[in-house]
C-alpha cells in the first residue's frame, strides 16, 4: 500500500467516525453525548433531563419535569399542574407519544401524566 492510500484510508476513517459512523464505545474513544429530554420525556436521572428540569422517576420510565408557579414558567408546549409541576401540553391521548401515559383534563389545562392518574381523576 502506498503512503498516499494509507493517508487516504485514514482520513476517511476519522471522517466516517467524525460523522456519526463510529457508534461503539470503546476505552480509547470519547464517549457519545447523552441526548437531554424537554419535559415529559424519558428519564433515568435529572441528567438526562435539559437543563432546569428534573426526573420523576416514580412515572413509567420516568418524566422529565419542572418546578412552576405559573404555565408561564413552563415555557411553550407545557402547562403548570395544580402540584406546581410543568408537564406536556396535550389535546388527545395520541399526543404523549409514551406508553402508560394519557392526556388528564384538569379544568383549562391538558397534559400528559401517567394513565393510571387519568383513571383515578374520572372517579
Amino acid at each position: 500500500m502506498t503512503k498516499f492510500t494509507r493517508t487516504a484510508c485514514l482520513l476517511g476513517t476519522m471522517l466516517f467516525a467524525a460523522c456519526g459512523g463510529n457508534t461503539t464505545r470503546s476505552a480509547e474513544s470519547p464517549q457519545v453525548a447523552e441526548t437531554k429530554n424537554p419535559i415529559g420525556g424519558r428519564c433515568t436521572s435529572d441528567a438526562s433531563c435539559l437543563t432546569g428540569l428534573f426526573c420523576e422517576k416514580g412515572d413509567p420510565g420516568g418524566q422529565c419535569l419542572k418546578k412552576c408557579e405559573t404555565s408561564a414558567d413552563c415555557g411553550s408546549g407545557a402547562v403548570c399542574s395544580d402540584e406546581k409541576k410543568c408537564y406536556k401540553a396535550c389535546k388527545s391521548t395520541a399526543d404523549c407519544g409514551r406508553p402508560g401515559y394519557a392526556c388528564i383534563d384538569k379544568g383549562p389545562s391538558k397534559f400528559c401524566d401517567v394513565a393510571e392518574e387519568a383513571e383515578q381523576e374520572k372517579k
